[in-house]
């Protein structure tokens, strides 16, 4: 089996994108062949060694992200029963 050449988890054939750390392989099909040297992380996925980019990071940016739009949503919610209050404040 393909190993890939960021963290060296062995992927299926055919993987685009490594499952343990995301990182983008250089062809669709990985090739195992002993030749074959390991990149850096940056050539390898494209993007600079940021930890926020690659590996365990993203759920923690999945989860930061998750805990903004739930706050967004309840900001949303109390504008609107504030303009609700401000249209009705006439007829009362």
């Amino acid at each position: 089996m393909p190993t890939c050449p960021h963290c060296g988890a062995t992927v299926p054939e055919g993987a685009v994108y490594c499952g343990n750390c995301g990182a983008t392989l250089n062809s669709p099909v990985a090739s195992s062949s002993s030749n074959a040297q390991p990149q850096t992380s940056e050539s390898s996925t494209g993007w600079p060694n940021n930890p926020d980019l690659v590996g365990g990071n993203l759920q923690n940016r999945y989860e930061k992200a998750m805990k903004r739009s739930e706050q967004l949503a309840y900001i949303t919610v109390i504008l609107g029963i504030v303009i609700l209050v401000l249209i009705l404040i006439p007829y009362l």
